[in-house]
């Protein structure tokens, strides 16, 4: 039996680079497995206070006296103290995205610590277990959940059949792409152009074949936006937006400044394509249905499209259906006070207390991470519709129209964001407190 295969069978910790010697349990140990578990978390989207609160645990789980961290987008500065030491170290996940699955199986190892008593090794292998866990959902279900979704913010956003076809399909080729090209681990922004170009053309081909050969008649641009939606970066805009209400500022700004230049990446290269081809994107003609066909085909719209992102984003299939159907009684509500007059920023903001009060309780009665539910329920209501077009007016010549069109969009945002953390704040004790774990 070699070294390390003896090693392997006491059930010993590997030595780490920053503990050379493997000493069981000590402080450096302790406080890279609670750094670990933060780690990857932040590697899956989580939002930074629920990070440091894991971390916390953990330790204490350790027997560490405290542990005080400071989490940005994409790195961890933490201290760790023991019997008067202590030990600051930064950690640095391989890679940031969203990957629900391992998100909520992590946050459910933290929260059955016993709050003694757990060794580092027991930490370590838990969280090699996860991490070990391939993705829930293969290539050609993640790329037609894009499609559906797409298709089905389409039809959102008033788009006729023909046209939502081709966004559905455009963004299913789309994705294909997209995710083929992140296993090279390649530059996030440089993946969205790409992604952006793809989905584009597709569309234009999709839709100027059968109308060049006179099957279809009439403008059908109207889905052209819709066809990249499934690059607007949910899970950073949301949760940076509730870590600025958290005060969580450096995370926070970090995850906005991403969702932009994502959100701009994407914009310019449809707006490129467009050009390019010589056509303009334009909004879709209302399709002039009765008001309670309308709201049927909207909720079927936001219970397909929410399910589809959230399969995007690997959540297994509970969660997901269970982030559809609380969207599609949200999303539902706020067009039903839409119809009586009420701006849709408000709108938003009621929706979304609706969707943080479902997600709190379906959180605490599954015992899965509340953002796993919340944030795709609310994806959908993001205007990524009206960001993308606002910037294509810009280019356009119309400023005056980008900047309203914008400024709505920011306004609905921030009444989704405020939404959903006045939910957390009526149901949260430790929202309401300004105190930080340690």
């Amino acid at each position: 039996m070699n070294e390390q295969e003896g090693r392997a069978s006491r059930h010993e910790p590997v030595p780490t680079t920053t503990s050379p010697i493997g000493m069981p349990d000590s402080l450096t140990v302790r406080s890279e497995a609670a750094a670990a578990v933060g780690a990857e978390l932040l590697a899956s989207g989580m939002a930074s206070y629920r990070v440091r609160w894991a971390m916390s645990r953990t330790a204490h789980a350790l027997g560490l006296d405290s542990f005080t961290s400071l989490v940005s987008y994409t790195d961890i500065t933490a201290t760790a103290t023991l019997n008067g030491r202590y030990r600051t170290r930064l950690t640095q996940p391989r890679h940031v995205g969203v990957d629900v699955d391992h998100l909520h199986r992590t946050q459910r190892f933290v929260e059955t610590l016993p709050e003694r008593g757990v060794t580092a090794d027991e930490v370590f292998a838990a969280l090699a277990a996860i991490r070990a866990r391939g993705p829930l959902h293969g290539r050609v279900v993640n790329a037609l959940a894009a499609g559906f979704a797409c298709a089905a913010f389409a039809v959102l956003n008033q788009a006729g059949p023909v046209e939502a076809g081709a966004a559905g399909l455009a963004a299913t080729v789309g994705q294909a792409v997209r995710r083929t090209v992140q296993l090279r681990s390649w530059n996030h922004l440089l993946i969205t152009v790409i992604a952006a170009v793809v989905a584009a053309c597709v569309y234009l081909v999709a839709i100027g074949v059968p109308s060049a050969a006179g099957w279809v008649g009439g403008d059908l641009m109207g889905g052209y936006l819709a066809s990249v939606l499934f690059l607007v970066p949910g899970f950073p805009l949301i949760t940076g937006l509730l870590d600025l209400v958290r005060a969580d500022y450096a995370a926070g700004l970090q995850r906005l400044t991403y969702a932009a230049l994502i959100i701009i990446g994407a914009a310019s290269s449809v707006w490129t394509v467009s050009l390019a081809v010589g056509v303009e994107p334009v909004a879709a003609e209302p399709l002039g249905l009765a008001l309670p066909v309308e709201l049927g085909v909207r909720a079927a719209a936001t219970f397909v499209g929410v399910l589809g992102f959230a399969l995007i984003f690997n959540s297994p299939w509970r969660i997901a259906l269970a982030a559809a159907t609380v969207s599609l009684l949200a999303n539902s509500a706020r067009f039903a006070l839409t119809e009586t007059g009420i701006p849709i920023q408000v709108a938003t903001l009621v929706a979304t207390v609706l969707v943080g009060l479902l997600a709190y309780a379906i959180a605490r009665s599954r015992h899965v991470p509340r953002t796993a539910i919340s944030v795709p329920a609310v994806v959908i209501m993001v205007p990524g519709y009206a960001m993308y077009t606002a910037f294509a007016l810009v280019n356009a010549g119309q400023p005056a129209e980008a900047a309203i069109l914008t400024l709505e969009a920011l306004q609905t945002i921030i009444g989704a964001a405020f939404g959903l953390a006045l939910a957390h704040l009526a149901t949260s004790p430790a929202w309401r407190r300004v105190e930080q774990p340690r």
